[in-house]
C-alpha cells in the first residue's frame, strides 16, 4: 500500500483510541463533597450533614460528556427514580457536552417527574445551560442553580 493509506488508517486508529478513553475517563459519583479536602483555595467547606438529607441525592458528573460516555452516564441516571425526592446533578466539573449528552438528561429527567421526584441541575457552564435548554431540558421539567449549595437552599 501506499503512505496516504496508511496516513488515513493511522488517524482511523488515533481517532477510535481516542474516542475510547475520552468515554473511559467520565465519572459520575454520588454525595460528593461540595469541596475536596486537598484543594485549600476555596472558601466553602463541606458539611457531611448536607449529606445525609435523606430526601436528596447529588450525582457529580466530571469529564467530558459525549456521545462515547453517554451510554455509562445514563445508566446511572436512570437509577434516579429510587426512595428519593430530590436529585440534584453537579455539572461543575464538565468540560465538554454535546447533544447526546443533553438527550439522556432530558430522558432522566423525563423519568424524574414521572416518579415525583425533582430535578435540579447544579453549576452548569451557560453552553452547557444553552444546549440543555435547547433540547427541552428546562423548567418545568428541571431547575437550574449555580451551585450544590444553591441547588439545596432551593429546596428549602
Amino acid at each position: 500500500r501506499d503512505l496516504t493509506e496508511g496516513i488515513v488508517v493511522g488517524f482511523a486508529l488515533g481517532s477510535i483510541l481516542f474516542i475510547d478513553r475520552m468515554a473511559k475517563s467520565i465519572a459520575v459519583e454520588a454525595d460528593q463533597p461540595l469541596v475536596p479536602d486537598d484543594i485549600a483555595d476555596r472558601a466553602s467547606i463541606y458539611d457531611s450533614s448536607e449529606a445525609s438529607d435523606a430526601d436528596t441525592v447529588v450525582y457529580r458528573i466530571s469529564g467530558a460528556f459525549f456521545f462515547g460516555a453517554a451510554s455509562t452516564v445514563g445508566t446511572v441516571l436512570d437509577r434516579i427514580a429510587d426512595q428519593r425526592r430530590n436529585f440534584i446533578l453537579d455539572c461543575s466539573a464538565v468540560p465538554f457536552f454535546d447533544s447526546t449528552a443533553a438527550n439522556v438528561i432530558e430522558g432522566a429527567a423525563h423519568k424524574a417527574r414521572r416518579a415525583g421526584v425533582r430535578f435540579i441541575i447544579a453549576g452548569a457552564a451557560p453552553q452547557t445551560r444553552r444546549m440543555l435548554i435547547n433540547h427541552g431540558v428546562k423548567r418545568p421539567l428541571v431547575t437550574y442553580a449555580a451551585s450544590i449549595r444553591d441547588a439545596r437552599a432551593q429546596l428549602k
